[in-house]
């Protein structure tokens, strides 16, 4: 034992410690023991960190997000399909690669934060992607390739300014067929070459795509042009009018992005707007441009030498569009398109092939996109009612005029040639709205048919015969109205109302009803306004009337039979022979929607409680069935399930349709829908939740 300086006895280090109060040995261990729980914490955070950030950047994780699945799904049959999304959607190199594992993180985010409903996918590829090492970093220097029967040459593409653009691989390899994954199409070619600008020409010299070699093989051309080469031929000798449309911007398209003025005052600098949306960012051309196609338009009114032989031709369209050559009708009625200047090509815009297996030919074709590409989504809908309306007529008119001659042959016309001449023009007329398209001018079409009708009539009187055509179907609206200058031929238009089968026919030409009793242009138009309230105006005063003419449905509830592939059994008042009127219709002889009260007129005060159960519990099924069949539409499942699924759902529909909620037919309506309700859940094994109890 040693003496400190000041006399005092010092214990040697291992004594000392011996000698050290218990307390500070147990908080040192204390420190270690939080120590090594806070390293092991740390440890399992970061482990859990870099596997989550290692799932979340792979390509099978990006399939979680419902709304990344079309693109996911067309990625994965793509030709880039064995590649990760990360390889492409980001540039190489150590910092992007962190970059795209922390990425997967910030997006799982935004899914369950619902930020990403705020703006739609949207990525960007660099060209740095598509050059990397291994993937197309020898593309620029393997010259030209073919693409769909012409050259492309992605070096002169790519390294040159394109009408003072600078183009990306993005620009032609993009997402705008849904479905396909990074391909190119024509339309990013087309509005590059044939828009027409004041600073720059179109580069629509044919060679530069369309090379000789090409075009003087039988292998790659259909047509061997070696002679038109020969003699020095313009292309635009045989090929005239290539090019439709003209790959305009509308200012309106800058709305689907921007809305600050200081932007949309930019919209005439092009230099500028082509540097930002294609150099700077991945926007593809058709997100601004209208679409231009490049094809061959075959108008054969520049090729006179086809009326040599081909006399009479398009004779009934041309008829119609200009309105006079009719039978019967001594004032034109031009169509109004034709009064605007409307060439056949305004409709005739698509192209049709027609022919046997080797000898191929081009029709040019209207569709509905046509009348929707001038007249606005919807329009397709009138002519699809045009073309049903003339339908029904040339059928009902084709049978009236076959009648007509029999009878004429029967009889004994008093002048037997103005007969003949009466069937024979009224035959005319017909075949002018059968072979012409009544869509050619539908005015003057229904007016054809309507003076047919009559010459049949005088020809029928001239022969002493007893046969009366029917003229339901003639006779339109009786007072004219502006509506009719579109919905021409409404009355023979069948449309579902409520639920129920409305037939214009018996409303418009029979009851002379006008538009305006259930349609409205204040707010929007066409709007249908009308109310179950106006119908029974008309329908209900007849209380002895038969229901079932419109409500259909209602009497297979209660009566039984057969809805969808359900088998329905009587209601039980149905058994007890009770009729609709026992319920629907007052002591003063008014049809109404009877509430819980009209149970207590006949039954026990406890019924009332009964009918509001009933229509509470079937609500509540209905609703649930809902959720689970929406619920189902995400799991996979296989033919026979998706039908049993629509089956149940016509089966809803008609409960729904119905409006009762179950009273109809409470048995029915609930074991159907429980039953069904078990069998969604065990199809798709949804949740574990209780199964639905019925008291």
């Amino acid at each position: 034992m040693s003496e400190s300086p000041d006399g005092h006895p010092v214990l040697p280090p291992d004594q000392a410690a011996e000698t050290a109060p218990p307390i500070a040995s147990a908080q040192k261990k204390k420190k270690k023991i939080r120590l090594k729980i806070l390293l092991i914490g740390l440890g399992a955070l970061l482990a859990l960190f870099v596997v989550s950030v290692e799932m979340t950047s792979t390509s099978k994780f990006c399939s979680v997000c419902h709304y990344m699945k079309p693109f996911y799904q067309s990625w994965k049959s793509s030709s880039h399909g064995q590649i990760e999304c990360k390889i492409c959607h980001y540039p190489p190199g150590i910092r992007n690669t962190i970059k795209a594992k922390m990425e997967g993180l910030v997006m799982v985010g935004r899914y369950w934060t619902k930020l990403y409903l705020k703006s739609k996918p949207w990525a960007e590829i660099q060209d740095e992607s598509c050059l990397q090492k291994g993937c197309h970093d020898k593309r620029l220097l393997e010259g030209q390739v073919s693409f769909k029967k012409v050259v492309f040459d992605h070096k002169v593409h790519f390294t040159d300014l394109k009408r003072g653009k600078q183009l990306r691989c993005t620009s032609c390899h993009s997402q705008i067929v849904q479905g396909e994954h990074i391909t190119v199409t024509e339309s990013s070619c087309f509005i590059c070459h044939f828009k027409k600008s004041e600073n720059y020409p179109q580069i629509n010299d044919c060679s530069h795509c369309h090379k000789k070699e090409q075009l003087v093989s039988e292998k790659t051309s259909r047509y061997n042009h070696a002679v038109v080469f020969d003699k020095g031929f313009p292309c635009d000798k045989c090929h005239s009018q290539v090019i439709i449309g003209d790959g305009i911007v509308p200012r309106e398209n800058c709305y689907k992005c921007h809305f600050e003025q200081d932007r949309l005052d930019k919209y005439g600098d092009t230099v500028l707007i082509h540097n930002v949306h294609i150099a700077k960012n991945k926007i593809e051309c058709n997100q601004c441009h209208m679409g231009i196609q490049h094809k061959i338009v075959k108008d054969l009114e520049t090729i006179a030498d086809c009326k040599t032989c081909h006399t009479g031709a398009h004779q009934s369209q041309r008829i119609l569009y200009t309105g006079q050559g009719g039978k019967g009708i001594d004032h034109p009625m031009p169509n109004v398109m034709l009064e605007k200047g409307l060439s056949c090509k305004g409709c005739h815009m698509f192209h049709e092939e027609t022919g046997g297996r080797l000898i191929k030919t081009e029709t040019s074709i209207s569709k509905d996109k046509a009348c929707e590409s001038c007249h606005g989504t919807g329009f397709a809908r009138i002519l699809k009612n045009w073309e049903t309306s003339t339908r029904n007529k040339l059928q009902t008119i084709n049978a009236i005029y076959q009648n007509a001659v029999q009878e004429v042959r029967l009889g004994k016309p008093t002048n037997q040639k103005l007969t003949d001449s009466l069937l024979e023009e009224a035959a005319f007329n017909i075949d002018v709205v059968d072979k012409g398209k009544s869509v050619h001018n539908m005015t003057y079409s229904q007016e054809l048919l309507h003076v047919s009708l009559d010459k049949i009539e005088q020809a029928l009187k001239l022969a002493g015969s007893t046969y009366k055509p029917d003229r339901t179907s003639f006779q339109g609206q009786k007072t004219p109205n502006s509506c009719l200058n579109c919905h021409t031929g409404i009355e023979e238009i069948t449309a579902p109302v409520f639920g129920l089968n409305f037939p214009h026919k018996k409303h418009v030409a029979g009851q002379d009803l006008a538009c305006s009793v259930c349609h409205s242009n204040v707010k929007k138009h066409g709007e249908f306004i009308g109310t179950k309230r106006v119908c029974a105006v008309c329908h209900h005063k007849d209380t002895k009337k038969d229901c079932s003419s419109c409500h259909g449905l209602q009497k297979t509830l209660f009566q039984g039979g057969t809805v969808g592939e359900a088998k329905v059994s009587k209601d039980i008042m149905a058994e007890a022979d009770t009729g609709c009127t026992a319920c629907h219709v007052t002591k003063q002889n008014e049809v109404i929607r009877p509430t819980a009260a009209a149970c207590v007129e006949c039954h026990d005060k406890n019924y009332e409680n009964t009918f509001n159960e009933w229509r509470t519990t079937v609500k509540r099924l209905l609703s649930e069935v809902r959720a689970a069949l929406q619920e189902e539409k995400t799991a996979p499942l296989t033919d026979e399930q998706k039908a049993q699924a629509a089956a149940v759902e016509t089966v809803v529909q008609a409960l729904e349709q119905d409006g009762s909620l179950g009273v109809h037919n409470h048995t029915f309506a609930q074991d159907f829908l429980t039953d069904a309700l078990k069998k969604i859940k065990s199809r798709t094994n949804i949740g574990n939740h209780e199964q639905t109890t019925i008291h």
